[in-house]
């Protein structure tokens, strides 16, 4: 046959011929390897018999090692035996067919064939060709030959593949880890489901602050989002992999080894899962259903607002499933949502659950948008990081009110400061005409502050008009000394960097120019204050608390100490000299210094509520100390208010809230007066006595316009009749006081009127002055009813001075006289009812018995985490409760 004449017209064979050439040499395959590779194979399925049925992991080494070696063995033989023999060709399996079927003269290899004598086909060939494809059609399948069954007689090639199959069915889920473990060349003893022991419970995430929970004769627990699962087996020398299903997601946890009998496998869960150990047929399995971290809910119960000590006060209810761990206030300008700021809010505990109509407060008066109205929210954070915020409110933020001229003039220096975020201007090389000179040699202060933003030079040019003639002005020399050292600063500074610290110091010199060395003394307290508040609220370690402390403590004795010296020389003051050292008595210092030590103890004994609670009780004490000297009780045992009657003391508040008001009215028209001669052109026009004292005043501009006369004219009459009204409310209450004082128709021994003629007198003239300053107002005369407004606001504070030092004289008789008839009733210096301790009752100082059982608790807490007998478990878990009290 012609190689090149086949090529030209291949034919194969048909799709029946190709099948029965397949089957054919499938059956010469077996016949020719299954006799070689039986006892391998037969060896094999024996040792997978014993794996999934457990055998080997019962039994363990040496045996199923010796197992396992003959297996591989007779197999590797019976492979390499198999490796050596001829594989069947195509052309046996045709064969194979042609034979089983009786065909002769190999139709297979006919049709497939092709003429060689001519390339023109014969009709002989055509029947040849015709003849051999009847035959294939008529072929049968093949047969295959019985080559086991003479080396089996006993029939193990039907028992084994049963045995395996049942074999598979007892290991039904574990198969795949039992014969990973049975094929593993390592050393394995075998284990017993009869001696394992098994332990398992679940560990909380810890700011959940909840105890482990144990599976106690229970399979399923419940437990936070994110706790980990501990599953421990002993009694065994190898422990089997923890399985661990999640939905239709299965894995496997390798225990790590605790001892010689003992394992522990771990595993964080953050939804449903089940846990199991599986040893032999015997199978531990544990559920644990997973309770998800929800939100904070948070709620404005009372929305903010300006409250006491220009704090910023309001009350909120909070919700959370495992505890909120931070509450921040957010606020943002209504005309620029975008720009956002943080306030940090005490919380009052370490993680807190729950809270209704909690009471909170910040200090916000030295915020950048103090004196604005802001929106704002809250922010809770939980354990989780997760975030909760609360319905949005609208308030102002309160700023704080300086009265002193000098001191409202640096704050408001302090507000343009702030104001003056934009950047600095570029450098311009070109504007320096010094020749061969570098740029960086070059020292132009007046260049540098040209690049600032005007805010900053304002600023700037404010300090230096303020400190241009400080004779008469500056009593405090630090004052001024301040102000020039923040004048210097912004006149080099190069960028906005070097303006850090500068608001903070026009602060504090503001404060300085307000209350005297006082203010400084009471801001030191109140940052000592916030700091050790602060770290007892997130439960810093002791020695940071300890430290905190130290410094409260020394911050209280140097605020105590500048407020005795305040004390007796407003004595002096008063009582023209002849009260030495009596400004003293009304300060307590045994009272202050039992609640420092009640603070130091209740948060040694872990008690941090009441510690934080006793901390607000003494700062609040300390300030109504500075109050109380204030309204001119700081000479006398006992505070003005302690014997005013309810009537009188809202009077005085009135009073204090219209000299407020007062001086609001006489910064609007000086305001008016301003815009009046900017309208005339009049700049040149001559200054009068009153305008130079408000030049601090100037300093910054007014958010609105001057208003009309009109307008303030009404304003002013509404300020008078309130007057009249506060005269009518309380006239009949001061008209006993005098009478039974005797100070109404007396004189005193320098020639004056009693008090009660200086209490009248002030009273009329304060109204005579709003009656000319209304009039003034209607005519448009600005600068006389400005000078109107300074004398009512004159009378205005001389009449509070009369009032309270009337009923200061009157107290002072009337405690002389309970002082030596000993009818002293122990009532407080600072007008507190209570029983003299120093706390009000919400909060008490613990006694000694609570004390010393706080003190017996932590010593048996510390006694039993010492003791190494006890489970490791136990043992954690009062460590931990030691590191929280």
């Amino acid at each position: 046959m012609d190689s090149e004449t086949q090529q030209k017209a291949p034919i194969k064979l048909g799709k029946k011929a190709r099948a029965l050439a397949r089957r054919a040499h499938g059956h010469l395959l077996w016949e020719c390897y299954a006799p070689v590779l039986a006892l391998g194979v037969l060896l094999l399925t024996i040792f997978i018999i014993g794996a999934a049925g457990g055998i080997w992991q019962r039994i363990g080494d040496p045996w199923r090692l010796i197992a396992l070696i003959i297996a591989v063995g007779f197999l590797s033989r019976s492979i390499f035996r198999a490796q050596r023999k001829l594989a069947p060709t195509r052309s046996q399996a045709l064969r194979r067919v042609e034979e089983d079927s009786g065909l002769s003269h190999r139709p297979f290899d006919a049709i497939v064939d092709t003429q060689a004598t001519t390339d023109v086909e014969s009709k002989a060939w055509r029947t040849h060709v015709s003849q051999a494809n009847d035959k294939v059609d008529n072929a049968s399948k093949s047969k295959l030959r019985p080559v086991l069954a003479p080396l089996d007689k006993y029939y193990v090639r039907f028992i084994a593949p049963c045995a395996l199959v049942l074999a598979l069915m007892v290991g039904a889920g574990d198969n795949y880890e039992r014969l990973r473990a049975s094929f593993m060349p390592v050393w394995q003893p075998g284990i017993s489901a009869d001696t394992a022991r098994y332990e398992a419970w679940i560990d909380p995430p810890e700011y959940t602050g909840r105890p482990p929970s144990y599976f106690k004769g229970k399979s399923d627990l419940t437990a936070p989002e994110g706790s980990e699962l501990v599953a421990r087996i002993s009694g065994v020398k190898r422990a089997p992999r923890l399985i661990v299903q999640d939905g239709k997601r299965t894995r496997r946890i390798t225990p790590k080894r605790l001892g010689p009998n003992s394992f522990e496998a771990r595993l964080f869960v953050s939804k449903t899962v089940q846990a199991s150990y599986r040893i032999g047929t015997a199978t531990k399995i544990w559920t644990v259903n997973i309770q998800q971290d929800t939100h904070p809910k948070i709620e404005f119960e009372e929305p903010p607002k300006a409250g006491k000590r220009d704090k910023l006060i309001f009350t909120y209810n909070l919700t959370d499933d495992f505890g909120v761990e931070s509450l921040s206030l957010v606020m943002a300008l209504e005309e620029s949502p975008d720009e956002k700021d943080l306030v940090d809010i005490s919380l009052p505990g370490a993680s807190v659950r729950q809270a209704e109509k909690e009471p909170a407060s910040a200090d916000l008066t030295k915020h950048k948008w103090a004196g604005k109205q802001v929106v704002g929210y809250l922010s809770a954070v939980d354990g989780k990081k997760q975030v909760g915020t609360s319905n949005t409110a609208v308030f102002v933020v309160p700023d704080k009110i300086f009265v002193e001229p000098l001191a409202k003039s640096v704050a408001e220096h302090r507000t343009l400061m702030l104001s003056g975020t934009a950047p600095y201007q570029p450098l311009k090389v070109e504007e320096f005409k010094e020749p061969n000179v570098p740029v960086f040699a070059v020292d132009r202060p007046d260049y540098t502050i040209e690049r600032a933003p005007a805010e900053i030079q304002r600023a700037a040019l404010l300090i230096e008009a303020a400190t241009d003639k400080p004779v008469g002005i500056f009593e405090d020399p630090t004052v001024y000394m301040g102000l020039r050292n923040v004048y210097r600063r912004l006149q080099t500074a190069r960028d906005q960097d070097a303006l850090n610290g500068i608001p903070e110091d026009l602060w504090k010199i503001a404060l300085r120019a307000e209350f005297g060395i006082l203010g400084d003394a009471l801001a030191d307290m109140q940052a000592a204050e916030r700091a050790l508040n602060n770290a007892m609220a997130r439960r810093a370690p002791q020695r940071e608390i300890d430290a905190l402390f130290e410094r409260y403590n020394n911050a209280v004795d140097r605020y105590m100490e500048e407020l005795m010296k305040k004390a007796i020389e407003e004595a002096k003051k008063n009582a023209g000299g002849d009260q030495q050292g009596g400004g003293g008595e009304g300060i307590n210092n045994d009272e202050i210094q039992a609640l420092l030590d009640a603070i130091e103890e209740a948060n040694q004994n872990g008690d941090t509520v009441t510690a934080r609670k006793l901390l607000a009780k003494l700062a609040q004490l300390l300030e109504n100390m500075q109050i109380q000297l204030a309204q001119g009780g700081g000479g006398s045992g006992e505070g003005v208010g302690d014997g005013m009657s309810e009537e009188l003391k809202e009077a005085l508040e009135e009073l204090n809230e219209l000299l407020g008001e007062q001086r609001q009215l006489r910064d609007e028209t000086q305001e008016a007066q301003r815009g009046q001669q900017s309208q005339d052109g009049q700049s040149g026009q001559q200054n009068q006595p009153g305008e130079g004292q408000q030049g601090g005043e100037q300093g910054s501009e007014q958010s609105r316009g001057p208003q009309s006369g009109e307008a303030l004219a009404e304003s002013q009459e509404s300020l008078r009749e309130l007057l009249e009204k506060l005269e009518e409310g309380a006239g009949k209450e001061l008209l006993e006081r005098q009478g039974a004082g005797g100070g109404a128709g007396e004189d005193t021994e320098d020639g004056e009127g009693g008090g009660g003629d200086r209490i009248d007198e002030a009273l009329e003239d304060a109204k005579r002055g709003m009656r000319q300053s209304e009039e003034a107002l209607k005519n448009s005369e600005f600068y006389a009813a400005g000078e109107a407004q300074s004398e009512a606001i004159e009378a205005l504070r001389q009449l509070g001075e009369e009032l309270y030092a009337e009923e200061a004289k009157r107290m002072g008789e009337q405690n002389a006289e309970g002082r030596q008839s000993g009818d002293g009733d122990g009532s407080d210096p600072f007008g507190r009812e209570n029983d003299g301790n120093g706390v009000g009752d919400e909060v008490e100082v613990p006694d000694i018995d609570d004390r010393q059982r706080a003190r017996d608790l932590l010593e048996e807490l510390r006694r039993r985490s010492g003791e190494q007998d006890r489970d490791k478990i136990e043992r954690d878990y009062l460590d931990r409760l030691l590191e929280r009290f």
